[in-house]
């Protein structure tokens, strides 16, 4: 078998990968990343295909969306060509698990982080104006609507175009190159077997996602993780003229309608998945679920899809209810925890902070590497533009997002503090704020502006 000598390989072609590459490369690094089929098609083109906070970990899980917002703005700077705002309304009922006064101080509170990621503060819309935007909307019950914006991007353009920066950068990246076992001594990893090679390096980075357990399982090591099945109905139309946020049918969670230039996207679902991540399909159930929850408000929606989306979310593994579980990401040092020098992970996380993901481990192999060079992905866009300055804002103290992954209850508690104090400041000035919904024109001004 023949050699070669890197830096860092990385194990993984999805948006952490691809990220962890980049991230490598511009800091100068030898590095490889070897992906086992097409980049992006694991986890990350089962996405919601969206640069986006977390609004409904305001409700459990503040610092994760304080995190992840933190991030976007990066990621919207660097790769603004491949992103659309999207406007998201979120229709109230009578009878919905939150009203319409507890919806918009969830809004208000989100105020608070989107300025972060370019994002724009909600509106408020009155019933009639509601159904005016959104077409087919059921009028009966309809106590009116707030709006919020996200990013929209197609998640295989955006790891390609990461891939394509660190190529420019030096990276060499192979596809449709498993790597099938890691070579190592009693106490260290040396590289990767691959493509009949041994395959030397004095860095390995294991991004595999939902696969980081099986890429671990290489060396006898383990990550826990947490398995989350989701599902999205794909329609190759675009059905509405905006995105919607829809209470399901078991009134416990909220299903995505997101239009795009692709066609349109309805999901996703959430169930745990214990078994092997290849091996994931959708189950009638999930396309019942789905369908059923849109068309409580959408009757007219179309039963027939064009094709379905589903992947495993690599969550880390953590005690609670499946609701309540954090999307925090870590960094593993196989050295410090395993006694295994030469060997990183990264698992958890999502999309929305991919970015700083990358920046965490790819620190940490400098560190290993006594190679003292700062990250600079967020300094230069994915096309290779400077981007000279931008706003500064304070990012959550990780200890206490550390501390509180490991209590889901305190961390549910910790958020749900906030959201008390938010509300009670809403009930209070609302009846003197003089804010009156806005009006469909407005609305669109608003968000085409």
């Amino acid at each position: 078998m023949s050699s070669s000598q890197y830096d860092v390989i990385v194990i993984g072609g999805g948006v952490t990968g691809a990220g962890v590459a980049r991230d490598c490369a511009m800091r100068g690094l030898r590095t490889l990343l070897l992906e086992r089929r097409k980049p992006a098609m694991g986890t990350t083109i089962t996405s919601t295909h969206l640069i986006h906070g977390g609004l409904r970990y305001l409700l459990y899980d503040r610092l994760t969306t304080h995190t992840t917002c933190w991030d976007s703005g990066h990621i919207v700077r660097i790769a603004r060509p491949l992103l659309q705002r999207l406007p998201i309304i979120w229709p109230v009922y009578k009878g919905h698990a939150h009203g319409i006064e507890t919806v918009e101080t969830l809004l208000e509170s989100y105020d608070r982080f989107q300025q972060m990621k370019l994002g724009l503060p909600h509106l408020r819309l009155s019933a009639k104006e509601t159904l005016g935007l959104v077409p087919g909307l059921k009028s009966e019950g309809l106590l009116g609507a707030v709006s919020f914006d996200e990013w929209w991007v197609d998640p295989e353009a955006l790891v390609n175009a990461n891939l394509d920066s660190a190529r420019r950068h030096g990276a060499e990246v192979r596809i449709d190159e498993p790597v099938t076992g890691l070579s190592r001594t009693l106490d260290r990893v040396h590289g990767v077997e691959a493509g009949g090679q041994m395959i030397r390096a004095s860095v390995v980075i294991n991004a595999a996602g939902p696969w980081v357990d099986k890429v671990a399982g290489l060396a006898d090591k383990h990550i826990p993780l947490r398995l989350q099945k989701g599902t999205h109905l794909v329609y190759k139309e675009k059905l509405t003229p905006f995105g919607l946020l829809l209470e399901a049918a078991d009134r416990e969670r909220y299903v995505f309608v997101v239009p795009s230039p692709q066609g349109t996207l309805l999901g996703p679902t959430d169930l745990p998945f214990p078994g092997d991540p290849d091996s994931v399909v959708t189950a009638p159930e999930e396309v019942s679920y789905l369908l059923s929850s849109v068309k409580r408000y959408l009757p007219q929606f179309p039963k027939r899809y064009d094709s379905t989306v589903v992947g495993a979310r690599p969550i880390l593994g953590q005690a609670g209810n499946e609701k309540l579980l954090s999307r925090e990401y870590e960094v593993f040092d196989h050295e410090s925890r395993d006694n295994l020098a030469g060997l990183l992970t990264i698992g958890g996380g999502k999309m929305s902070d991919f970015r700083v993901m990358a920046q965490a481990v790819s620190d940490l192999a400098c560190l290993k590497l006594k190679h003292p060079v700062v990250c600079r992905t967020q300094h230069e866009t994915l096309s290779g533009e400077p981007i000279a300055t931008f706003p500064e804002f304070p990012r959550p103290w990780r200890p206490l997002k550390k501390f509180l992954r490991k209590h889901p209850r305190l961390r549910e508690l910790h958020a749900m503090t906030y959201l008390a104090g938010a509300f009670g400041r809403h009930v209070t000035r609302r009846p003197f704020d003089g804010a009156g919904p806005i009006d469909a024109e407005a609305f669109r001004k608003y968000y085409s502006a």
